[in-house]
């Protein structure tokens, strides 16, 4: 029976809130506006509507794709005709019934909120942007599954939930970052072309950044949904342990991340020179005057 109460909520909200002031004050170098970040919070958790109601349509399709993999029992319940049959359905719907919309959701929103945003300026930025929007996403799914579940199942689906989310915003901020500044870098590079600074586009497109910051959270959420979906004791356990672990790299990252933290400026500067060590160092001062030019060009 369902007992949705003011304490549970807090319960259901407080995790993720404690995540997202650690994340904002490891943020040291320049702390971003609290305004904005409320805004990334909220319209992750607002995303989580339209990414439900998305999921639900492609878990039918799928449902309906098995329909004669499946027949009803006695007692009402759904079984599939072979084991085969069952584990495609529970691959198709943790990957693309569940994770793969989510995933591209959050992304959007954090490309539209912060891509052309002023206060996006240094490479920890992104990270803290991303998991404000993550965390806001799990956090209405759990006001969500505590309204739809029993309240004792509360506490397992936030000690699974939320540290996958962490990490998935850890990572997907991280790649967003590189893919953004993989871009302005190549706004710089192609005006040294033109000018003749420089006579090769030696910096990589920003295209692989952004696809890794997109599939690499893609096959975390899949795997953690199919192993989520495993009624197993022994593979439970092992399940645990391992949100445990990540838990922990993703605080690791976290440190890793914000300790290298440098201006966009300073992190622009260096990659064309390790692109370009062909540079002299009056040209490479060229490059200062196009730094500036490069980020309004990115927006």
């Amino acid at each position: 029976m369902n007992h949705f109460t003011f304490e549970l909520s807090l319960i259901a909200v407080l995790p993720a809130l404690a995540l997202c002031t650690y994340v904002f004050l490891k943020d040291r170098v320049e702390k971003e506006p609290l305004g904005l970040l409320a805004i990334l919070f909220g319209a992750g958790a607002v995303a989580y509507i339209p990414s439900t109601l998305i999921e639900n349509l492609i878990l039918k399709l799928i449902g309906n794709c098995f329909a004669d993999a499946m027949e009803a029992t006695a007692e009402g319940f759904i079984q599939f005709v072979s084991p085969d049959a069952q584990y495609g359905y529970t691959a198709l719907c943790a990957f693309f019934g569940f994770s793969l919309i989510r995933i591209c959701i959050q992304w959007a929103v954090l490309f539209l909120i912060t891509y052309r945003n002023k206060h996006f300026n240094y490479l920890f930025d992104g990270v803290v942007y991303s998991v404000f929007v993550s965390l806001g996403f799990v956090v209405a799914e759990n006001v969500h599954f505590l309204l739809q579940n029993d309240s004792e199942l509360l506490l397992p689906k936030l000690i699974t939930s939320v540290p996958c989310q962490l990490f998935i915003g850890i990572i997907m901020g991280y790649f967003y970052t590189m893919a953004h500044m993989r871009f302005a870098a190549n706004v710089i590079e192609d005006k040294l072309l033109r000018s003749g600074t420089v006579q090769k586009d030696n910096i990589r497109s920003s295209a692989p950044w952004t696809v890794f910051g997109i599939a690499i959270p893609f096959l975390a959420s899949g795997l953690y949904a199919l192993a989520g979906s495993v009624r197993n004791d022994l593979f439970s356990t092992f399940f645990y342990l391992l949100v445990f672990v990540v838990f922990g790299v993703s605080f690791y990252l976290i440190n890793q991340i914000a300790s290298g933290d440098v201006s966009y400026g300073k992190y622009l500067y260096r990659m064309i020179a390790k692109a370009h060590p062909e540079l002299s160092p009056e040209k490479i001062q060229e490059i200062e005057m196009y730094t500036a030019e490069a980020k309004e060009d990115v927006k």
